[in-house]
């Protein structure tokens, strides 16, 4: 009997240890469970962010990089029914009409009126790329497609050709030689060091150069001082041509 009372107190004893030890175990357990969340909470937020801005940057990306390509295939075109001394190109801090040669337009020579604007609801702001036919007055747009989008703002703004910065350009004689982008986060901060500036290369058209029609009036545009025209055979300076020709 003696026996047998010792060997249940050993049980008691054995068993008794292995529920502290349990608990122990336990309590381990949820110290590192607690700590397993904490930092899978933590990766978790930066990878959301990190994904965010990444996303907001392909955005940029593809919004900006359309606007460039649509900038870069502009045209210096007279709207008809004007007299031609300007061309068709309007333009203020929210908004940009061109004429560009996408090759989608109308006839052989596939230019479009595009119409860049941004467009601002409470704190969601759009910038809307959409298209129609050259014509004046303007007609009526279509195929919106969205350029950017979020908590952001863009103002445009426009560099002649002696390097200064207009905030429009209306009724001028010549497309602007370049338009700056300004890209401002939600709080007002600048997202790019500075604006993006989209060059214009091109900035006379065919009709200021064509010689074929001798007597045939140019478009006033055209009529400029031969110092403010580019050399080309057709305007090369008489000094230039008497050293040619003694």
């Amino acid at each position: 009997m003696k026996h047998f009372s010792f060997l249940r107190r050993r049980a008691d004893a054995r068993a008794g240890f292995t529920l502290v030890e349990t608990m122990v175990a336990l309590a381990i357990a949820a110290a590192v469970f607690a700590v397993i969340a904490e930092f899978a909470g933590r990766t978790l937020r930066n990878w959301n962010r990190g994904s965010g801005t990444i996303a907001a940057m392909e955005m940029l990306t593809r919004g900006l990089g359309r606007l460039g390509t649509d900038l870069s295939l502009a045209l210096p075109m007279t709207p008809a029914g004007t007299d031609g001394s300007t061309v068709y190109f309007i333009g203020d801090a929210n908004n940009l009409m061109f004429v560009a040669a996408t090759g989608f337009g109308v006839g052989d020579r596939g230019l479009e009126l595009l119409n860049i604007t941004a467009v601002t609801d409470r704190d969601d702001f759009q910038l809307v790329r959409r298209r129609g036919p050259v014509a004046n007055p303007p007609p009526q747009f279509r195929d919106s497609v969205v350029l950017l989008r979020g908590r952001m703002t863009v103002r445009f703004s426009y560099r002649d050709r002696d390097g200064r910065t207009l905030e429009s350009w209306q009724k001028k004689s010549e497309l602007p030689a370049a338009v700056n982008v300004a890209v401002y986060g939600p709080t007002g901060a600048p997202v790019f060091p500075a604006a993006l500036v989209f060059p214009l290369p091109v900035n006379y058209s065919v009709d200021c150069f064509d010689t074929s029609g001798e007597g045939q009036t140019k478009p006033p545009r055209c009529v400029k001082e031969p110092q403010d025209l580019p050399e080309s055979p057709g305007n090369a300076p008489a000094a230039n041509t008497q050293r040619r020709n003694p």
